[in-house]
């Protein structure tokens, strides 16, 4: 799954803390550069919108109308309340490769857009570089409605072990093919012994 890492998080130009028309002019021109291949791609990286920015933009009627297939949301900081945002948005309704990596999410965002009925054909979720910690994967683990998720970045989350244990044996992560959750706070105990729970070792691809 691509990833954050490797390139630069935010753009040089950060519009986070515009406002007004300042932010309602900048958020269109946004929305002139990054929609593309016919509305099926709303590629957001690097662009710091925040929430209010985001909020902006899911309001815009080019999106609303769009027929959009995947959403690159890394390194936006739209924190819990963009999460929240994008999970209540009909725009996203065949949405099916989202990338959140690098936007301040915690638990509650994981538990806005894992419950959102406006994401069910996600495949591909990317939560690299967040602070979802083990609240947000026990949360995951326990109450995802995303059952066609296929592939799963949890790295670089300050999960430790009960979080990364609980994901192990999740029976709400039905179609999971891959997770990668390297670099995050579990014990080599513990990811011996994530290894052998009733999902994880049944995955094609797993990086602890």
């Amino acid at each position: 799954m691509p990833s954050l890492s490797g390139y630069r998080i935010y753009d040089t130009a950060e519009p986070c803390n515009y406002t007004g028309q300042k932010l309602i002019d900048a958020m269109k021109k946004i929305v002139d550069d990054h929609l593309i291949d016919n509305g099926k791609e709303l590629n957001l990286r690097g662009c710091c919108v925040g929430a209010n920015g985001l909020s902006v933009i899911l309001d815009d009627k080019r999106i609303q109308e769009a027929d959009l297939r995947r959403v690159n949301m890394g390194g936006n900081k739209i924190g819990d309340a963009g999460a929240d945002l994008l999970a209540r948005c009909e725009a996203m309704a065949k949405v099916k490769w989202l990338e959140m990596g690098g936007n301040d999410l915690g638990p509650e965002g994981v538990r806005a857009l894992i419950r959102s009925p406006h994401l069910s054909k996600l495949k591909t979720l990317n939560f690299y570089r967040n602070w979802i910690r083990d609240d947000g994967a026990i949360i995951l683990a326990e109450e995802n409605e995303l059952e066609k998720l296929e592939d799963l970045d949890l790295a670089q989350n300050e999960i430790g072990d009960p979080g990364m244990l609980a994901l192990s044996n999740s029976k709400r992560l039905p179609n999971l093919v891959a997770i990668s959750m390297d670099n995050n706070f579990g014990t080599r105990e513990g990811r011996e012994q994530a290894r052998v729970g009733s999902l994880f070792s049944k995955l094609e691809s797993l990086n602890l």
